[in-house]
Formats: C-alpha cells, sequence, structure tokens
C-alpha cells in the first residue's frame, strides 16, 4: 500500500464512523480507538484482495466536503510519518 488514503471520522449516534475518501472504504466502532484499528484492518484486507485498493472506487462527494471543512488533523498514538492512511476529524 503505497498511496495515501485520506480518512475522515465522524460520530454517528453513538458510533464512530471512519470513511475513506480515495477508496470507499468506511468502518464503525464505539471508540475512536477501536476505529483506527478497525480501518487498518480494513484497508489491509482490502490490498489483499485480487486487484487490491485499485478496485474500490472514491467515496462520494458529501465525504470530501466534510474532510475540506474538517476541524483538524488525529492520528493514532502509534502513527508514523510514513503511514499511507491520514485522518480528519469533522468539523
Amino acid at each position: 500500500m503505497t498511496d495515501k488514503i485520506r480518512v475522515i471520522l465522524f460520530k454517528e449516534g453513538d458510533s464512530w464512523v471512519a470513511q475513506g475518501l480515495e477508496h470507499d472504504i468506511c468502518v464503525q466502532a464505539s471508540t475512536v480507538k477501536d476505529l483506527y484499528g478497525r480501518f487498518d484492518v480494513a484497508v489491509r484486507l482490502e490490498t489483499a484482495e485480487p486487484g487490491g485498493l485499485e478496485r474500490i472506487g472514491e467515496a462520494p462527494k458529501h465525504f470530501f466536503d466534510l474532510w475540506n471543512t474538517k476541524a483538524g488533523s488525529v492520528a493514532p498514538d502509534w502513527d508514523t510519518d510514513d503511514s499511507p492512511i491520514e485522518y480528519g476529524l469533522a468539523a
């Protein structure tokens, strides 16, 4: 996985949602910490499938709009500068 994937995080009811932008991958969890882990696993599993991430199109436009008005960037404690995933928190 070499391309950067932007992911917008937002609260929906009692759950947190992580929605990928460049690839329409979405997970939910009850905590942000669990959300990071689930998104990472989802990306790794999709990457392992024939055709990899290239077979998964972009998310709908309104998620890009959320990204463009995000409150800021967030990252898991274990994140590194070379991580292919960039997280933003919806405003």
